[in-house]
């Protein structure tokens, strides 16, 4: 009985440590609530959930994995709106030792220091975001727990329709070749 008990446990650790990264919804949503307070602190209209992006979920498994590699994480260059992506420290390499709260206002802040990212965060064209959230160990910061947030911005609906533009698509249709437009 020992045995089978110090085997099962084993094995719970294993799977336990065998993640490398988990996705977060409920820091998404709260710095996808944080960029509206910003904006609306600024004077600028908030924007809407955009549940149609699927680019900012894959590009923050792409950062991850730059990331464990030793590489710097970098903006994606693939969608039709503005990207903002930060990385930040949320705790030691034991455990995330912030708040769902504190990230969520570390990262606004990170955005609103960095000039090109807060032009990005608060432009006045912009009306739907969509945000991801990792939570990760970095080699980069000593193994401790990072986070990493991509959010993505595009303007109204209409907008793209009007132009025949996949808004997951960095380029307008007629740009694309017939391969691109059936992927």
């Amino acid at each position: 009985m020992k045995k089978i008990l110090t085997t099962l446990l084993l094995f719970l650790s294993l799977i336990s440590f065998s993640q490398e990264y988990y996705r977060d919804t409920i820091i998404e949503r709260a710095i996808f609530n944080e960029v509206n307070r910003h904006r609306d602190s600024v004077g600028v209209h908030i924007v809407k959930f955009n549940p149609d992006n699927t680019r900012a979920v894959s590009w923050g498994e792409v950062l991850i994995q730059n990331d464990l590699d030793g590489n710097l994480i970098y903006h994606c260059g693939c969608a039709a709106g503005i990207e903002i992506i930060a990385l930040t420290v949320v705790g030691d390499d034991m455990e995330v030792t912030m708040s769902v709260k504190e990230i969520a206002k570390q990262m606004v802040s990170l955005w609103d220091n960095s000039l090109s990212h807060k032009k990005g965060m608060e432009s006045k064209y912009m009306t739907r975001g969509f945000n991801s959230v990792y939570i990760f160990k970095s080699p980069r910061v000593n193994n401790r727990y990072v986070a990493v947030s991509v959010f993505q911005f595009l303007r109204d609906k209409d907008y793209y329709t009007n132009l025949d533009w996949d808004e997951n698509e960095k380029v307008p249709n007629v740009f694309l070749t017939d391969a691109h437009k059936t992927n």
